[in-house]
């Protein structure tokens, strides 16, 4: 009977704790999806990891993206690589903020390897309109004008592109701190978004607030102001 008794007690132990685990389970799986909802999302993370970098998608050749919570913060994991260098980002899971970032310059070996295959690749596709272009010839010549009016056009698209870079969010926060006149040491940054072709920011260094928005290709100073917590507004 005292064994009964005994086991039955241990037994409702048991069940108790794993019920405690279940819903503590339940809980943060519930907190995770809610975090996860109310989100920038995978494109936008991905974005301002590619911005603040200053690499094109084009460019990349593989991304990951994770869903992490860390330092008490839910962050997106963005983890990418170009042709030389690997880039490992932490982006605020709630405003796109960069919060961490590793960029690490390949090996000779590797960028070797990959230029090899682009070359394979490329070395096929001039097989393959040359081939497309012989072909084209023999229905009568018209075709070959339209083959090369198109490749010339995207040649053209692929140069309007490279002009077309942002500076990065690290370029647009030192060129406010300095328009302030304040150094990046004594500053902190409450808010640093890319809307558009536009840098906003925002930052305080001792009593005074300070809020700066940026043009995101030619680093100029759109509008800035000033505030002290005092209340003195200063342009």
């Amino acid at each position: 009977m005292k064994n009964f008794i005994k086991n039955k007690k241990i037994m409702i132990t048991f069940i108790s704790c794993l019920v405690v685990i279940v819903l503590v389970v339940i809980g943060i799986t519930a907190m995770r999806m809610i975090a996860k909802n109310s989100s920038i999302g995978v494109e936008a993370a991905k974005k301002f990891a590619y911005i603040d970098a200053g690499v094109k998608e084009k460019n990349i050749n593989h991304v990951d993206v994770d869903f992490e919570y860390k330092d008490s913060t839910y962050v997106y994991c963005v983890d990418f690589d170009t042709d030389k260098k690997d880039y490992h980002y932490y982006v605020n899971a709630s405003n796109g903020i960069i919060l961490e970032k590793k960029i690490v310059k390949k090996k000779k070996s590797d960028s070797k390897k990959e230029d090899k295959e682009k070359s394979k690749k490329k070395k096929k596709k001039r097989s393959s309109n040359k081939s497309d272009e012989s072909e084209e010839y023999s229905s009568g010549g018209k075709k070959i004008q339209e083959t090369t009016k198109k490749i010339k056009s995207k040649k053209d698209n692929d140069e309007e592109d490279e002009e077309d870079v942002v500076i990065g969010m690290d370029k647009a926060k030192s060129i406010a701190v300095s328009s302030a006149g304040e150094s990046m040491n004594n500053v902190i940054f409450t808010l640093a978004v890319l809307d558009r072709d536009t840098y906003n920011l925002q930052f305080y260094s001792g009593n005074t607030e300070y809020n700066y928005s940026i043009d995101a290709f030619t680093g100029s100073v759109k509008s800035a102001y000033s505030t002290d917590y005092e209340g003195s507004d200063s342009e």
